[in-house]
């Protein structure tokens, strides 16, 4: 189900694989003489992400770790990165390629090539939203995202934000994008079975959502006191913490103070969306679908 949901973006344009099998594009180095010498490739993966070598025979192998291949006849090798993950670079025989798709492409008609290496490389907390429907962007090795309409592409960001209440959301995720959809958002959060309380049903797991409310500095669910203390006796000689600078004038101050005074007692209410449950080997994949981006978290359904 996951595969289908989150599959490798169209490789390459009908007439840029023309060109490519013809070797006319420079910079690719893709070699297809007739009679030229058989050399056997030898597969270098950094990161995690995985390379598909297809040969003249049509047999083909998928590799995820260092690996010297002894089959001969290399036609076609296609590189995939994990969910969360992108391609950094992509050699042959010590040359650089044209990432033409950092989500996953692939490169042809290289019979004679000895020697790929390619580098994946972690989201970081940002992936690439791209135009069109049930566009996938993955962040996070922990975070997923899966837009019914992309209008205008952008990014998908998510970061984790620590905001906890009474001990229910253990982690929790700011997610955004600066891309135009319409429609829904599948948001889906990972978690590994072996992080989950002994003797807990991964299907009782339930995604649920929040606001973050203006003046909860120490993230703990609600504005007191101590938040107002916190921002009242900010060092002026330190950096400034932006989730400090309420007003976002640059400066923390009585004016941020008088925010977070203002917002005295309001806290961050945690609402469960209809939740769906995949199970993948060591992981749950725990889906849900919303109209707006905002905090979530995972927890046991009530």
């Amino acid at each position: 189900m996951m595969k289908n949901l989150l599959s490798v973006k169209p490789i390459l344009t009908t007439a840029l694989l023309m060109l490519l099998s013809s070797g006319i594009i420079a910079g690719i180095g893709i070699h297809g003489c007739a009679g030229a010498p058989v050399k056997n490739p030898t597969v270098y993966v950094n990161g995690s992400g995985s390379v598909e070598l297809v040969w003249k025979s049509g047999t083909s192998e998928v590799y995820s770790a260092d690996v010297f291949v002894n089959l001969g006849g290399l036609d076609t090798a296609t590189f995939t990165p994990s969910r969360g993950w992108h391609i950094e670079t992509v050699l042959f025989d010590g040359n650089s390629q044209v990432i033409l798709d950092e989500d996953g492409f692939s490169l042809i008609n290289i019979a004679v090539k000895r020697m790929i290496t390619v580098t994946f490389v972690e989201n970081g907390g940002v992936d690439d939203v791209d135009t069109g429907s049930n566009t996938a962007a993955n962040p996070d090795p922990d975070v997923g995202l899966i837009f019914d309409s992309v209008l205008i592409d952008g990014y998908a960001y998510a970061f984790l934000f620590g905001l906890e209440q009474d001990d229910q959301i253990s982690e929790s995720w700011d997610i955004q994008t600066t891309a135009t959809f319409e429609d829904n958002i599948t948001i889906f959060l990972v978690c590994n079975l072996a992080d989950l309380p002994s003797g807990m049903d991964p299907n009782d797991l339930a995604l649920w959502k929040t606001e973050w409310i203006l003046g909860d500095v120490n993230l703990d669910g609600i504005v007191d006191g101590e938040d107002q203390s916190i921002i009242a006796n900010v060092n002026p000689d330190e950096p400034i913490d932006p989730i400090m600078d309420l007003n976002y004038d640059g400066v923390v101050n009585n004016e941020d103070v008088t925010i977070c005074s203002h917002n005295h007692g309001l806290e961050s209410i945690w609402v469960q969306l209809e939740s769906w449950i995949v199970i993948e080997g060591d992981f749950v994949y725990v889906y849900g679908a919303t109209s707006s981006l905002s905090i979530f978290g995972v927890t046991k359904r009530k």
